[in-house]
């Protein structure tokens, strides 16, 4: 019998324990806590595969009872909800919550294996900052559990399903490591889930408004100051008949690559352009024609991303015209942050005279969006 399946058998046990046990709470307590240890040492000496240890993880999580898991995901869940409620800002509000959003999609993703999605979290968590403060803190009551007001069969259970649910790779971090970056994935992958994220977020939002992802994209549109405050045009551009960002499967040669980008329906296009900024903050798609003439948006940290796409073929450039359109509405909107033109050509060189005379301007040719595929994509190198 492994050590999972020992732990896991003993954690049924305890479960049955009652009231009556309270006296005995810290000695168990204290031997959950040695043997949680224990199990991290193990797994720690031991090479296993990642898609193996996960495996592992999700088994051992499922043993564990699911009264008792159920009463660990409330909990985890009410400290997400409450350290979100304590954030200083609306602003910083929103971002954790478009933030849970996309990672709601990412566990939606049937395509993607637990360790990709485990990783694909942690490459979403970035810079964001108000993210960063709020798990540190849930992390820091998870670490905390002793003091929380749980049944003492969820107590005695914590330390053991914890401990794991935090061996990664092969390598036990043990219960500390939830106050650190790598509980992240683990507390959203096996204890929360999608249909947690979708509570937590309808905490925020009624029901009706965050059933999918482009209907908390329209709610959250509507709370937001910056977003409200766009002219009129814009607005409405923003808010008629959205679209999720839809990533394309690419060639991972250039040449290919450049092949498939030239020959994309050009609404397709904007689609898989707009799914680089999805990993920034909430990004959506505009219909396909639109008068303010915007492809796409992203709700950036920093403010709000306009984005113009253009699939043209390479000996067709975009000009200077173009350019002053786009410069029209960064002027009339001055809440937007940044506005990126996107071509699969190239700009000629009055329209890059043009875009220097107004710093929110970024423009990607083909090369740089070659660069955006084969190389890791970061809006921070191209402002």
């Amino acid at each position: 019998m492994s050590w999972i399946e020992s732990i896991a058998n003993k954690t049924k046990q305890t479960s049955e324990i009652t009231e009556d046990s309270k006296n005995a709470e810290e000695v168990n307590i204290n031997m959950w806590d040695n043997i949680g240890k224990s199990l991290t040492d193990t797994w720690g000496s031991v090479e296993k595969s990642a898609s193996e240890t996960w495996s592992n993880i999700e088994k051992s999580v499922s043993n564990t009872g699911h009264e008792t898991i159920n009463a660990i995901q409330t909990w985890i869940i009410n400290l997400i909800v409450k350290a979100i409620q304590s954030c200083s800002t609306e602003q910083d509000r929103l971002e954790i919550i478009a933030w849970l959003a996309l990672v709601r999609e990412i566990l939606n993703n049937p395509e993607l294996s637990t360790r990709q999605k485990a990783t694909q979290i942690y490459d979403l968590l970035d810079s964001r900052k108000a993210v960063g403060v709020i798990f540190r803190s849930v992390g820091q009551s998870v670490e905390n559990y002793k003091n929380a007001d749980l049944p003492l069969a969820v107590k005695v259970a914590i330390p053991t399903t914890l401990a794991a649910a935090t061996v990664v790779g092969g390598q036990g971090v043990g219960i500390a490591a939830f106050g650190t970056a790598i509980g992240l994935p683990v507390l959203l992958l096996i204890f929360i889930g999608a249909a947690g994220i979708t509570a937590i977020i309808e905490t925020f939002f009624s029901q009706s408004e965050s059933k999918d992802y482009i209907s908390l994209v329209m709610a959250i549109i509507a709370t937001d100051v910056l977003l409200r405050e766009t002219k009129k045009a814009l607005k409405e551009a923003m808010t008629s008949e959205p679209e999720e960002p839809k990533p394309f499967k690419m060639p991972s040669e250039e040449q290919d690559l450049r092949d498939a980008l030239l020959n994309m329906n050009p609404y397709d296009f904007e689609r898989h352009v707009m799914s680089f900024f999805q990993k920034y903050g909430l990004a959506w798609v505009t219909k396909k024609s639109n008068d303010a003439g915007i492809d796409g948006f992203a709700r950036h940290s920093n403010g709000l991303i306009i984005v113009q796409c253009k699939r043209n073929a390479p000996t067709n450039p975009v000009g200077r015209p173009m350019i002053q359109q786009f410069k029209g509405v960064l002027e009339e909107n001055e809440e937007t942050w940044k506005g990126y033109i996107v071509t699969t050509s190239y700009f000629t060189r009055e329209a890059k005279e043009n875009a220097l005379k107004n710093d929110k301007i970024v423009l990607i040719d083909m090369d740089i969006l070659i660069q955006w595929h084969l190389e890791k994509f970061l809006i921070e190198e191209n402002i």
